[in-house]
């Protein structure tokens, strides 16, 4: 019996948790989706030419680099950032 109610309570703490994730990740599409919105008439860094040129010669490793030094990204928030420029190129 004791088995029983200790599986349901951790069925309901697990259901509980999956509900709070999910409403926090549609918080934060709905503030990515703002932020998209109103970032989206600034102008660009002059060094995404510089980057796009390293992106062209096929140079990816060291757009991310350059990227690094010169935004201060996480190896993958450089990535990320080189792939968005890749896509718009």
């Amino acid at each position: 019996m004791s088995t029983i109610l200790l599986v349901a309570v951790l069925v309901l703490f697990g259901y509980m948790i999956l509900s709070k994730l999910d409403s926090i990740e549609r918080r934060l599409a709905r503030q990515q989706s703002i932020l998209d919105q109103l970032t989206q008439d600034f102008p660009e860094p002059p060094a995404n030419d510089e980057i796009r040129s390293l992106i062209l010669e096929g140079e990816s490793v060291q757009a991310v680099k350059l990227a690094r030094e010169l935004f201060g990204f996480s190896l993958l928030e450089a990535k990320q950032y080189v792939d968005r420029l890749k896509e718009k190129a």
